[in-house]
């Protein structure tokens, strides 16, 4: 089966030539930003679209194709007179990306993929109630691990961390984990020798759905696993925030009814508390799926104020399929509807199709970006 090439709707920049004074880097990730779609173009091609010279790009292709990363596949058939044009695909399988999940609740997760964000092999280590140095090691020997399987050159390493984050990729604050101010990328790529990209979990989950899922540039990603946050684009852009916290839902406080007393959303919308909630409900009699769209009323709640205030077409829930499924989704739904006065969160609201995997395939689009411009 031939692998699903990405989808990038709006991609995170503009495919223009730099202005005078931007590197050349820029120009390489104009190129390989074209190829990465699974388009197979020619030298004029990119030209053309991008602007640059036809000597300028020749010379980028050139070095793409020294270092492995661009390859000629064919000619395209001649539709006039001249010498057919020869065409150009990015070479997917010519370098590997180590991709890490640290989020999870009792496992470590690091696979390799090609630069399509296809997996293959995968390895994992039990991890729970793992923390501190003990978790550091423990990242050390799966990383380790992971590398002795490669078969290609590594590209980089990227890592999903569950906590702040911060542009850098140093782990601010990780409560799970007990981290607090660790530069975990600088430490394994110092003992390992190669770039490691490290951010926060649903901030490489939106890259993902946005590189590889259907996701568009203005989108909101909900994670509901052991915690509840977000990730946010806009105009194609990954949104931090100054306290780098944008995105952090679950500290939104919200009440399950007049007289009740307002909780943080994540004491009602994670993992764990949609698993009590539902166990409470059939010990009640009322069942899985009321105890899913109640919760998913609550969600809506807080999502509604950012759906209209940014106006956004596109809001994916990702978790356990188990919990994150259509009595949740109908819930959330309803309730945005209600307070938006509108009845389109059908068409705005959906899951992801990416699977227990989202995190990793996000991790290594964090170091397709970083390390080749690509998005």
């Amino acid at each position: 089966m031939s692998p699903r090439q990405p989808s990038l709707h709006a991609p995170l920049r503009r495919e223009t030539a730099a202005l005078p004074g931007h590197t050349r880097a820029h120009n390489r990730a104009l190129v390989l930003q074209m190829l990465f779609r699974g388009e197979s173009l020619s030298r004029a091609d990119i030209a053309r679209e991008t602007g640059l010279t036809r000597v300028t790009i020749s010379d980028l292709v050139a070095e793409l194709q020294r270092e492995g990363l661009v390859v000629e596949r064919g000619v395209r058939t001649a539709s006039g007179p001249g010498k057919p044009a020869v065409l150009l695909e990015m070479a997917r399988g010519s370098h590997q990306i180590i991709a890490l999940d640290l989020s999870g609740h009792d496992v470590f997760r690091a696979v390799l993929t090609d630069l399509n964000g296809e997996i293959g092999e995968e390895v994992s280590i039990p991890s729970p109630d793992v923390t501190g140095e003990d978790a550091e090691r423990l990242v050390e020997d799966l990383l380790e691990w992971a590398l002795q399987l490669t078969t290609a050159p590594v590209l980089g390493v990227g890592v999903a961390v569950p906590g702040i984050v911060d542009a850098s990729g140093i782990v601010r604050r990780s409560v799970s984990l007990d981290w607090t101010d660790l530069d975990l990328g600088a430490s394994l790529a110092a003992r390992f020798g190669t770039p490691v990209s490290v951010a926060n979990d649903a901030n490489v989950a939106v890259l993902a759905e946005h590189s590889f899922g259907t996701g568009t540039g203005d989108m909101l990603l909900v994670k509901i696993d052991r915690g509840l946050g977000g990730g946010l684009l806009l105009d194609g852009r990954p949104v931090l925030g100054s306290r780098l916290t944008a995105g952090e839902i679950g500290r939104v406080h919200v009440r399950q009814g007049p007289s009740e007393a307002w909780v943080p959303l994540e004491s009602i919308v994670t993992a764990p508390a949609l698993r009590r909630r539902i166990e409470r409900s059939v010990v009640g009699g009322d069942g899985a799926d009321a105890a899913l769209g109640s919760a998913g009323e609550l969600l809506g709640a807080a999502l509604s104020p950012l759906i209209s205030t940014l106006d956004l077409t596109d809001v994916v829930l990702t978790g356990p399929h188990e919990l994150v499924n259509e009595p949740l989704l109908d819930g959330v739904r309803r309730s945005v509807d209600e307070r938006t006065g509108s009845d389109g969160a059908a068409k705005v609201i959906r899951t992801s199709q990416l699977g227990r995997d989202i995190m990793l395939r996000g991790a290594a689009a964090l170091v397709l970006s970083q390390r080749l411009g690509i998005a």
